[in-house]
């Protein structure tokens, strides 16, 4: 597993997904990128997360989001991902709630 996970970001750290902003990767890039970003997400599973895990994990949620939205005209598929990005990331311990938002919202209003 460890081998395929390294050989995987390998992969991932040369391809062009990297370097280019989504609109300017041909349908086939994002193609490839879906696969090695999925692939890196399932080798990924572990029980102890720490909050940078999630973070991560959310991260590569959300890029498959993204290559959904270029890659397939079905809108749902990328919206669970970018909810699962979401879960994610509360998982961790964000707290993603408006409540949350209105408090911090709150202290810049008082400065």
């Amino acid at each position: 597993m460890c081998g395929d996970f390294n050989r995987i970001i390998i992969q991932l750290s040369q391809h062009p997904v990297v370097n280019k902003s989504f609109s300017d990767l041909t349908c086939t890039e994002c193609e490839q990128a879906y696969v090695l970003i999925n692939e890196l997400i399932s080798l990924s599973v572990e029980d102890d997360y720490t909050l940078l895990d999630y973070i991560q994990m959310a991260r590569l949620k959300y890029y498959l989001g993204e290559l959904s939205c270029k890659i397939y005209s079905v809108k749902e598929d990328a919206a669970l991902h970018y909810g699962s990005a979401l879960h994610l990331l509360e998982k961790g311990g964000l707290d993603l709630s408006l409540k949350k938002w209105i408090e911090l919202v709150s202290l810049r209003m008082e400065e």
